[in-house]
């Protein structure tokens, strides 16, 4: 038997075991909207965390983050550790508001504090964005498969790849709902590491360790804070922009903070939204390294493909399975989310809206079927993908940026404005849409890249989101002031006597309070830029 058969059948395997477990896990909770969706609001921090992670990390993070380290270092790791940083901020000042108010959903969050119409249009945007961003997403798996087998990167192959894997996850998502989600991910997150690391490991032998490395590429290469002349990832970029756009998806990203709403306490959500933070901190070393291995080794490649490439040249006979099934479950465990997310939002938020009187049963059918065709557009249009000019990582978070900065404007002035209404909200949501999905369109595809003047075209997106977030800031709060106060009771929802506190102030020792380990995160962020 050759060595690509036996990692056809560990891969098999693989997919057929995890599949069984995610209905096996779901089988009890999915029976109803609420144990759908929430897994019966009874997860505990290390659960939540580890699924946030295994979210969060993504294959996207493995070619994408190994890509964009491929030609700009190490500074390719700063959207996840920014990202973790915002994390811990949206723990104390969002989470605990969530939970108070018992929603089922995040977009529920704009209906208690705006109107149903706010939350119909953040969950019919999230919707939009899922579906545009189905195809990268299977895309960049396919391009793992097939670079770790050594196949063809072709329309053809891309297509049966990203079916094979995309119908296992709509098995488990579709039959187990948010559990099956938590519960697969959390296995796979160990996968995922121990598959990144002996990618690395094997990497640095190959170029005879970590000094080795640096005495190759220099230091400018090793640098979180690059010039402002960089054309990506610029400090300023990263700090104004990046920075931005990291907060904003801390506070609403739909498929990362759903799980926190099946939190057991606003502690358990708060310390598993931190342990997420502190193993984002892991993309130097799974993402960037990576990358700049490659660069040593092999040089002239497309950086999308320089992690699939490494992994398939470094690693003995036996191990690329092993990896093989580690970039498998990166993929999954960030599609399964966006899967149940959007399920939940339809089941919950959109139908009952439009179809007075629908079942629960009617609905979570519904959701499902949906999700089920956001599945098939990312299989059949994940070949388009080769034609951007654009790194995958880089097209990934253009789009989750801009379509979803209207909403997160949104949440900020509802959780810190009380003059903020619902005509500042829906204004900044209506605005904030079709600009989005014009500026990602036009400066992405490039026939349409005539549609946008010359210097926003050729601007590095980060340099152009904080404005985008002033202008629709602004949009917010001239239409809010030019119309009512908003009604007494749509303020009711910040109040922040909390019933979940009581049972947090007790006599447990320091170290096992969310604050302490809040402290040690903090200088840990701080250390890591001290260093680089």
């Amino acid at each position: 038997m050759n060595e690509r058969a036996i990692d056809l059948i560990v891969v098999g395997a693989y997919l057929l075991t995890i599949t069984s477990i995610g209905i096996w896990a779901g089988r009890k909770t999915s029976k109803s909207k609420e144990g759908y969706i929430l897994g019966g609001r009874s997860l505990n921090w290390v659960l939540i965390g580890l699924s946030l992670y295994a979210t969060n990390i993504s294959a996207s993070g493995f070619i994408g983050g190994s890509g964009l380290a491929f030609k700009i270092g190490i500074a390719a790791a700063n959207p996840e550790l920014l990202g973790g940083f915002c994390l811990s901020l949206s723990a104390m000042i969002f989470i605990p508001i969530y939970l108070r108010n018992r929603i089922l959903t995040i977009p529920q969050f704009l209906e208690l504090r705006f109107s149903r119409a706010t939350k119909l249009f953040y969950g019919g945007a999230n919707v939009i964005r899922s579906f545009l961003a189905a195809p990268v997403h299977t895309y960049v798996g396919a391009l793992l498969i097939l670079g770790l087998f050594g196949f063809e990167v072709n329309t053809v192959n891309i297509l049966i790849c990203g079916g094979i894997v995309t119908s296992t996850i709509g098995m488990y998502v579709i039959v187990g709902g948010l559990r099956s989600v938590v519960i697969t991910d959390t296995i796979q997150v160990g996968i995922m590491l121990g598959g990144g690391i002996l990618v690395v490991v094997f990497g640095l032998i190959e170029v005879g360790g970590i000094q080795e490395l640096y005495h190759h590429l220099g230091q400018e290469k090793f640098k979180l804070w690059l010039p402002y002349e960089s054309e990506q990832f610029a400090w300023d970029a990263v700090l104004f922009g990046n920075g931005t756009a990291s907060a904003i998806y801390a506070i609403c990203a739909i498929s990362v903070l759903q799980r926190t709403l099946a939190a057991k306490s606003v502690e358990d959500a708060q310390k598993g939204m931190l342990l997420g933070g502190f193993l984002k901190m892991f993309a130097l070393f799974l993402y960037s390294l990576p990358g700049l291995i490659a660069l040593v080794l092999f040089q002239d490649i497309s950086p999308d493909s320089a992690y699939p490439l490494l992994a398939r040249e470094v690693l003995p006979i036996g191990l690329r399975s092993i990896v093989l099934a580690a970039m498998i479950a990166a993929l999954m465990s960030s599609e399964d989310s966006s899967l149940n997310a959007n399920a939940g939002i339809i089941a919950v938020d959109i139908i009952p809206a439009f179809w007075k009187n629908v079942g629960e049963t009617k609905a979570l059918t519904i959701g499902k079927l949906t999700v089920s065709l956001q599945m098939i557009v990312g299989v059949l249009l994940a070949p388009s993908v080769l034609y951007f000019d654009i790194g995958v990582l880089e097209l990934i978070l253009k789009i989750a940026a801009f379509l979803t900065l209207p909403a997160g404007i949104c949440f900020i002035f509802g959780r810190f404005s009380k003059r903020a209404n619902e005509t500042g909200a829906l204004a900044t949501l209506i605005a904030g849409l079709f600009l989005g999905i014009y500026y990602v369109l036009c400066s992405t595809v490039p026939e349409l890249k005539s549609f946008l003047p010359n210097s926003i075209a050729d601007t590095q997106f980060y340099r152009i989101y904080p404005f985008f977030f002033l202008f629709l800031s602004a949009i917010m709060m001239i239409t809010s002031w030019l119309s009512q106060h908003p009604a007494p009771e749509k303020l009711c929802c910040l109040e922040t006597n909390l019933p979940y506190r009581q049972k947090e102030i007790d006599g447990r020792p320091f170290y096992k309070k969310y604050y302490f380990w809040m402290i040690i995160y903090i200088c840990c962020f701080l250390g890591v830029y001290w260093i680089f």
